[in-house]
């Protein structure tokens, strides 16, 4: 684009595709590492953009001029050389593309999963507040945004109610005989612990749920909503040996819930969402507790996924209408300049021989709006208009 000379669009990341739940983990940022990338190593690099940050992805969507850098820095942190040992990169208009693509939820371990959206918000907004997003980056991330809201009303790609959230209830519903009546504490209150939340009182009602999270008053908040106990952090987690099930939906850099923690404690099974794993390795091998993690529930709901593959095709045909839009977006922005120069250097002329200004002001707006159209058929007129311009200085 005219006023970002050298900027480029570039994504990359970790995701389920190429990387198993126990190896992401070991990718997930941290707050303070997060942080990093957006006061020091975006602006280093000349880039804007966002990160997001979940138990089934780690990947940055970036505009700039050296977003090449951050992607070197964040492999070689892994240990590793190149992202396309361990994960996937995009550049140029593959990029927008992709976003696209993960925000419909086609990217999704769970086909169709919209939860993506909410996440992909969240991400965005964190970026807004260090001041790496861009209009630009606002704009195509709306449009992404619209797109899958398209999508999700004119295609079956998210029908039925399979998601990780839901599956991690339904988890819950066959492995404890006493469901509904069972004592569950739902551990962490982001986006992936609300849902489930919504989920788990839909589904049993809201008779013995407890939730807790680091900040009491986000507890307070969500069990008011849903008519459920709100318990602080550390109270949570005295009392953990009560509950018959507990679903993990923190973030922490060590795992919460380990066999020594555990060893007395009447809980049958958990549901570990987090990434890195909020539950201990020791705890499967050691106690008599079921564990499920993101990966196993997905494998859990892929029966329903035949049916929304059929809808991927029509899926596709709206990202490619909703990235038409946005290109013809970027054209008109590109263009405004050029045009607004060009009608400049011919009122000047007209101005010079000519009194009537309103006559001259109605021939400039149409004018104007001839060429923005000559521009959004053929795009390589906006070429020739600068040609056109360059030649008139």
């Amino acid at each position: 684009m005219v006023q970002f000379t050298g900027y480029n669009w570039y994504a990359f990341g970790i995701t389920h595709k190429h990387a198993a739940a126990q190896e992401r983990q070991n990718f997930a940022l941290s707050e303070t590492q997060l942080e990093a990338y957006f006061r020091e190593i975006f602006p280093q690099n000349e880039c804007a953009g966002f990160i997001i940050n979940t138990c089934n992805r780690t990947s940055f969507f970036l505009f700039g001029k050296h977003p090449e850098n951050i992607e070197k820095k964040f492999v070689q942190e892994s240990g590793h050389i190149d992202i396309s040992e361990i994960g996937d990169r995009y550049i140029g208009k593959q990029a927008i593309t992709y976003l696209f693509e993960v925000m419909a939820g086609l990217d999704s371990q769970i086909l169709g999963d919209f939860e993506i959206v909410g996440q992909m918000k969240t991400a965005f907004d964190k970026s807004k507040t260090y001041g790496t997003a861009l209009g630009i980056i606002e704009k195509v991330v709306n449009q992404a945004i619209y797109s899958s809201r398209r999508i999700k009303n004119e295609t079956g790609l998210s029908g039925g109610t399979s998601s990780t959230s839901y599956a991690a209830v339904q988890f819950l519903k066959s492995t404890l005989p006493n469901f509904s009546c069972a004592k569950i504490l739902v551990f962490g209150m982001g986006q992936i612990g609300k849902r489930t939340l919504d989920n788990l009182v839909a589904e049993k009602g809201n008779k013995n749920i407890f939730v807790a999270n680091r900040s009491f008053s986000k507890s307070q908040k969500q069990a008011a909503l849903h008519c459920v106990q709100a318990l602080r952090w550390d109270e949570a987690l005295n009392q953990i040996g009560q509950f018959d099930a507990i679903v993990s939906a923190v973030s922490a850099p060590q795992p919460v819930f380990t066999a020594e923690i555990l060893a007395n404690a009447n809980t049958k099974c958990i549901v570990d969402l987090s990434i890195p794993f909020s539950v201990g390795e020791n705890v499967q091998k050691e106690l008599d507790i079921e564990l499920a993690n993101v990966d196993q529930l997905s494998i859990a709901i892929s029966e329903q996924m035949e049916q929304r593959k059929k809808w991927v095709p029509r899926a596709y045909e709206i990202i490619r209408e909703e990235l038409d839009k946005f290109k013809e977006w970027e054209l008109a922005v590109d263009a405004v300049p050029i045009i607004k120069e060009l009608q400049r250097q011919l009122h000047e002329e007209w101005s010079s021989k000519h009194t009537d200004i309103e006559k001259i002001e109605r021939i400039s707006a149409k004018i104007e709006a001839r060429l923005f159209e000559r521009i959004r058929k053929n795009p390589k007129e906006l070429k020739e208009l600068q040609k056109q311009l360059n030649g008139r200085s």
